[in-house]
């Protein structure tokens, strides 16, 4: 009887063990690839060194420039030989912090994080060293604490009375006496002890009353009283050892960071490699350090007109000497480097840095005409822009000096709550990603004569054919853009009971049907919806088509038809967003991480309550581990197929925090990429809203706003983005019909930029999706819009046959919310985006109006 129990029991556990490998199977079909460590940057060799006593000597020269350093003071100056214009990076009529070349952020154990500036702590106390490298310099700059502000290292934190009167009181007056200090002198010491010391008769002791840090004035007060009466460590110990209390002793925080400088042609080239980094004391991470952030900054008698450019959304013009008290500064991440921090609230502005530049352009002031452009060249995957503004009143809070700068996060950091992101009991704690390996390089381009954004965009443009081999083209004129949705899956209820049924909102014949009504017209599609599961798809490793879109037969109809109207067709691909469980995935294998050690799962965001909640929708990332295999997988299955149109790939960060195999954003960028270069083998690509280092992979740009994120001291939004993307790839605005404003706003877009207006449609009535996830589809339905999208193209196609040119010469603002194009046949374009009527150059331009000249 007990061997057949024990037989059944073995029966059972090898039954249940084969059902867990069944289902195990699939997830070992994923492979994950060996992601290589960032390779080290070398550092450039010494050539001879300069002595901090040297004065102003000539670091580097070429044929149009000149490097000078002043090696007391690292200040340093590109200066053009022709006209001898110059840009300085440091400034010496504001605060100490306009005296350092850079600025840095750390954290301690405890929590607590610091600000240093390379002024206070290296230049005042000359600990660095300087070396000549190739075509330039390196400032080897020790920024460190001279002595500790933390005053429970030099006065105790209870002391018994006698002692008290002994040591400090007695002591001082003695010092008085002997003539080593003044009266006047002594009187400071004594407030200052005042000020940090109560008694308590019981305990027979004096005791520091501060329960929070005291001014750093009355620390150095205090630092300076126990140096002059010779009260030492040791005294310390005993005087809080007598009371029970036990100090620890804290190494100062010391940080090595060499800073290279080169001239390279014309430009003016700063690099930090993180790798050469060196922390002496590890108790404290350092977290973030700020790059020159005086560069170029110009007071209001320097520069009386001009703006700083900053890559916000399209771009954007920050008015100099216009600083706002209810603005401030100006701080953003490119890429939106920050998400993973805060991911679970929506963003606080609706568009992100897309390009990492920004720079500066001034006239009428003592410096007269000129300006710089900043490329973040290394790094940009998680660096910063910060900008701030002067003001002719100095009452106002502004900065002495208009400035804009870059910094860069050595390492991420977040606050993570121990029960949950919306949880206000407030159990934090810190996270680290540790320190992440890139080298830091910034390019600065020099303008000594009047200049202006288009300039700019034009040099940026330059840069990227140059790093990307890219030439440009131009089309006959910008095409009409569709987006059309497929499958999806809506909660249906049986008996009450929820289940997941997958519909088509717009079947392959639907949309054959769409494009022989739309044959007249250019026409370019993106059909979203048609791969493992739909929409909201499986891990898109299988490329198994959604049956519901239709059959293989109506497939190939509809393949046929757009080769025949020649019409362009792009198939929906998203690699990094997993939505249902199936194809091997699961989350706690191969998602990302975020800081909480947790795999990175994202909601929809409710309305009603401000929050993203739970529900259909909810997707995993997918880690860039795990990339390369799923695209590859995809694309032996898929290979016959015209284009894709890449959801993911191009856009936003990318990174894994897994605590047991972090993935850095530059690793995870390098993945993607890769793969994006695999799509483009033998395929062509529609990039959903790409970042600027991506569009080489690309045809089409799709979803580019002609928005900023609205910051209030922004004063333009210029279309810098496709100015710089003009030939390099053709490119869409955002759907027309789900905008919320007047079709004739993107119809100006299509006329000043070259832009091809973009819809959103489907084939089927959208009142199947009442009271789903995807209520938010509004406009949609293909046979309510149809005159809508005919007629706006219609108006784009009468009005450029005035025009009969797509490449821009020449752009610039005209007034609030007016521009002017040229185009490179000598047309020129004047659009007003205001609901008002403007005169301009003694032209009338309605509201939503435009004049071809």
């Amino acid at each position: 009887m007990k061997r057949k129990t024990f037989g059944l029991i073995l029966l059972v556990v090898l039954c249940l063990f084969a059902l867990w490998g069944l289902r195990k199977l699939p997830s070992l079909q994923l492979h994950a690839e060996t992601v290589p460590r960032e390779a080290s940057v070398e550092q450039a060799a010494a050539k001879g060194s300069f002595e901090a006593d040297s004065g102003v000597v000539l670091a580097a020269e070429t044929q149009t420039r000149e490097l000078y350093l002043d090696t007391g003071t690292l200040d340093f100056r590109v200066e053009d030989k022709k006209t001898g214009t110059s840009l300085s990076a440091l400034k010496f009529q504001g605060s100490a912090e306009d005296e350092s070349p850079l600025r840095i952020t750390f954290v301690g154990e405890d929590g607590t994080f610091l600000n240093w500036n390379a002024y206070e702590y290296c230049i005042k106390y000359q600990t660095y060293t300087l070396e000549q490298i190739e075509n330039g310099f390196r400032m080897n700059l020790n920024l460190k604490e001279s002595d500790s502000n933390r005053i429970n290292e030099y006065v105790p934190q209870k002391i018994s009375i006698e002692r008290y009167e002994q040591r400090f009181v007695q002591d001082l007056a003695d010092k008085v006496e002997e003539g080593a200090v003044s009266e006047e002198e002594a009187e400071i010491y004594r407030v200052a002890l005042s000020l940090v010391y109560g008694i308590n008769k019981q305990e027979n002791c004096y005791y520091n009353k501060l329960s929070l840090a005291p001014p750093i004035s009355t620390v150095n007060q205090i630092v300076r009283l126990t140096k002059l009466v010779g009260y030492t460590t040791e005294e310390l110990m005993e005087d809080n050892a007598e009371f029970g209390i036990t100090v620890t002793i804290e190494e100062p925080a010391s940080f090595l960071i060499p800073v290279e400088v080169v001239l390279d042609g014309e430009d003016l080239v700063v690099s930090v490699n993180t790798d050469a980094i060196v922390n002496e004391n590890p108790y404290y991470t350092l977290t973030r350090l700020e790059l020159l952030p005086c560069l170029g900054a110009a007071s209001v008698e320097e520069a009386e007109e001009g703006y700083i450019f900053v890559p916000d959304g399209c771009g954007a013009l920050l008015s100099l000497n216009h600083f706002n008290p209810s603005y401030g500064t100006y701080s953003r991440a490119v890429y939106d480097n920050t998400y993973y921090n805060d991911y679970y609230y929506m963003p606080s502005y609706p568009e992100t840095l897309h390009m990492p530049v920004f720079g500066m352009y001034y006239e009428g002031g003592s410096r007269g005409s000129g300006g710089f452009l900043a490329i973040i060249e290394e790094g940009d995957d998680i660096a910063s822009i910060t900008a701030t503004l002067a003001s002719a009143d100095t009452g106002s809070g502004g900065s002495v000096y208009n400035r804009v700068y870059s910094g860069l996060d050595v390492s991420k950091y977040a606050q993570v709550s121990i029960l949950g992101p919306y949880d206000s009991s407030g159990g934090l704690f810190l996270e680290s990603t540790g320190t992440l390996h890139t080298n830091y390089k910034v390019r600065y381009k020099l303008y000594t004569e009047q200049t202006d954004y288009y300039e700019f965009a034009s040099a940026y443009r330059d840069y990227l054919m140059e790093k990307y081999g890219l030439t440009p083209h131009y089309g006959d004129q910008a095409k009409l853009y569709l987006e059309a949705t497929g499958a999806l899956s809506v909660t249906e209820r049986i008996l009450g009971l929820p289940y997941e049924k997958t519909i088509s909102m717009t079947t392959y014949r639907q949309l054959e049907e769409i494009l022989e009504d739309l044959a007249e017209y250019p026409l370019t599609v993106s059909y979203l919806g048609m791969f493992d599961g739909g929409l909201d798809h499986k891990l898109m490793n299988h490329g198994k088509l959604s049956s519901v879109n239709g059959s293989a037969k109506d497939l190939k109809a509809l393949r046929e038809t757009a080769a025949d109207n020649g019409q362009e067709l792009f198939w929906q691909v998203d690699f990094t967003n997993v939505y249902q469980n199936g194809n091997g995935f699961q989350a706690k294998t191969h998602a990302s991480y975020n800081f909480n050690d947790d795999p990175i799962e994202l909601y929809r965001y409710s309305r009603a309550t401000g929050i993203f909640v739970e529900g259909t929708g909810n997707h995993f990332i997918l880690s860039p581990k795990y990339l390369s295999g799923v695209v590859e997988d995809f694309l032996k299955k898929t290979g016959d197929y015209e284009g894709f149109y890449v959801e993911d790939l191009a856009k936003g960060y990318y990174a894994d925090y897994n605590r047991k195999a972090m993935i850095s954003p530059m690793q995870a960028q390098k993945l993607a990429e890769e793969n994006l270069g695999k799509l483009s083998e033998g395929h062509k690509l529609a990039l959903n809203n790409p970042e600027i280092d991506k569009i080489a992979y690309g045809s089409y740009a799709v979803n580019i706003a002609r928005e900023s994120s609205g910051y209030g001291a922004i004063e333009a939004e210029i279309p810098f983005r496709q100015l710089v993307m003009n030939g390099l790839i053709d490119y869409t605005t955002v759907n027309v019909n789900e905008s919320g404003i007047q079709e004739d706003y993107f119809l100006l877009q299509a006329l000043e930029l070259g832009s091809s207006p973009k819809f959103t449609i489907t084939g089927r009535n959208l009142d199947v999706l009442k009271n789903t996830e995807h209520s938010d589809f509004i406009s949609r339905e293909y046979g309510r819009i149809a005159q809508d999208i005919k007629d706006l193209y219609d108006k784009y196609e009468e009005a450029f046959a005035g025009i009969q040119c797509m490449e821009i010469a020449g752009h610039r603002l005209l007034a609030d919310g007016v521009f002017e194009t040229t185009y490179a046949n000598g047309v020129r374009v004047m659009v007003n985006y205001n609901m008002f009527s403007v005169t301009v150059e003694e032209q009338e331009l309605k509201p939503l109006g435009y004049l071809i000249r």
